[in-house]
């Protein structure tokens, strides 16, 4: 138990770190400036980076923030969506994240592949880390406020509104939406065994019998 949980923190960690790195890393290009960005929740472990580019690391590695001091283009909530252009704008940097864990898991999927195919044995960690980067991303793109997916339909709600939602409106679906995130977060844990099982088998190398 202690091995999983460590291994949980380190992986879902450095996971996190990437996705929200990749929310900043859209956001520059867009022209916006991060101003803080925060991986995981409860009490903060460590705080560094430059001083307009803050880095908080959180005890539990559950969930992540990028802020950016763009009011109109803030990355947690719908309260500056006022019309498509901006929901673009918005969706573009929400999607970042997505794309640096599919990245990072393209990347690791090759080098676990070369390490297994020379080797002929497999990549436990490598394995399962693709697995849980996997998993993120899916998890990550539910319709569910506060992930990404359900902040890319609630900014799509006020650009079709055509004005922000209320602070009040944000709020209850913000409480709703992470009560319902609950329940695919519980099924997760009861099915991660399940999960790297299937990883550790699928196109598994056969061992090498002249290895010990």
């Amino acid at each position: 138990m202690a091995r999983r949980l460590v291994h949980f923190w380190i992986v879902w960690s450095v996971l996190l770190l990437v996705h929200e790195g990749g929310h900043a890393l859209v956001a520059l290009r867009q022209g916006l400036d991060p101003e803080r960005i925060t991986v995981g929740v409860g009490p903060a472990l460590w705080r560094g980076g430059p001083a307009d580019a803050q880095f908080v690391l959180r005890l539990l590695p559950l969930a992540g923030l990028t802020e950016v001091r763009d009011p109109d283009a803030a990355l947690n909530g719908a309260s500056h969506i006022r019309g498509w252009a901006e929901w673009t704008r918005h969706g573009g940097v929400l999607s970042g994240g997505v794309l640096a864990t599919l990245t990072l898991v393209s990347v690791l999927a090759g080098v676990v592949a070369t390490w297994e195919r020379a080797l002929r044995r497999r990549c436990l960690w490598g394995r399962i880390v693709i697995a849980d980067a996997l998993v993120l991303s899916v998890f990550n793109l539910l319709p569910v406020p506060p992930l990404d997916g359900g902040r890319a339909m609630l900014s799509a709600v006020s650009a079709w509104r055509g004005a922000a939602l209320s602070a009040d409106a944000l709020f209850w679906l913000q409480v709703g939406g992470f009560a319902v995130a609950v329940v695919p977060m519980a099924l997760w844990t009861s099915w991660t065994s399940r999960i790297d099982g299937f990883a550790l088998r699928w196109r598994a190398p056969k061992q090498d019998s002249r290895r010990p």
